[in-house]
């Protein structure tokens, strides 16, 4: 019985690993073509990129750059000298991107690809939003949102806001200079807000000034100023409950109100 109980174990041992085995080779069967599809596509890639890697009519022959005047033309040759003669589809675009230097009227690049054989630049600029005085005398920064200053003048230009940012390190204004005061960011989101708002079409904003702290104060039209603390686009709502004052009180007896808290506080004129 012992005997009999033993073959019985290795014979069912020798069954189930032939099972097994019978199993793989129909699986690997079935895999076979497979593979051999998976490896026929690879060598007809290889064999099709090689060709385009060769062909002349994909060789990069032009660098366009939009807006053209952003990049200067010694800028342009260096770049035409890396990429020229190059097979469009082998050159690594964002490499290039990090190869080009932008200058402070320039915010961010693009490089994309114009078939069969030119490469289009595609760069960003920074738009002016505000005359900066860095001090009571002296030329006037133009800046753009992101701080960055992309011009100087003598004289402040009237489309755009003027703001006094007397805190700044610097004092004479240079291009590529980034204003650091925190209120600057802050001022624009006022005036973006106070734009939409019903109470821009009576009232015009005619200066910002910004405190070493980054608080705002605005002036609105030929006065008074409205102190608004570091969070001037949210006190808009106050500003407009403020001006209620003047159908009692003439503007021009005021000299500034502090609108920082709940409570309206009104500085008189002496």
């Amino acid at each position: 019985m012992g005997k009999k109980f033993k073959k019985g174990r290795q014979g069912g041992f020798f069954r189930a690993t032939g099972a097994v085995f019978g199993m793989i080779g129909k699986l690997l069967l079935k895999l076979v073509p497979v593979l051999l599809g998976v490896a026929l596509i690879g060598f007809v890639g290889i064999k099709i990129e090689r060709i385009l890697a060769e062909d002349k009519l994909l060789q990069i022959q032009e660098v366009k750059v939009v807006p053209p005047e952003v990049l200067s033309p010694q800028s342009v040759r260096t770049l035409e000298s890396k990429i020229l003669g190059k097979n469009i589809l082998t050159l690594d675009l964002r490499k290039i991107e990090k190869q080009i230097e932008l200058g402070p009227g320039a915010q961010s690049v693009r490089v994309v690809r114009e078939m069969p054989s030119t490469i289009r630049i595609e760069i960003t600029k920074r738009n002016p939003i505000a005359n900066v005085r860095l001090k009571e005398t002296g030329a006037y920064a133009i800046v753009a949102d992101d701080g960055y200053i992309i011009d100087t003048r003598r004289e402040a230009d009237p489309a755009w806001i003027l703001i006094e940012d007397y805190s700044e390190a610097f004092k004479e204004p240079k291009i590529g200079m980034r204003l650091q005061n925190k209120g600057y960011s802050e001022a624009l989101r006022f005036l973006t807000v106070f734009r939409k708002n019903e109470l821009s079409r009576r009232e015009t904003v005619t200066k910002v000034v910004l405190d070493p702290y980054g608080n705002v104060t605005v002036r609105l039209g030929e006065g008074p100023d409205f102190q608004l603390g570091r969070k001037a686009s949210e006190r808009l709502p106050f500003l407009t409950k403020a001006l209620f004052l003047f159908k009692t009180e003439p503007r021009e007896n005021i000299e500034y109100m502090d609108l920082q808290y709940d409570r309206i506080a009104v500085k008189r004129k002496q």
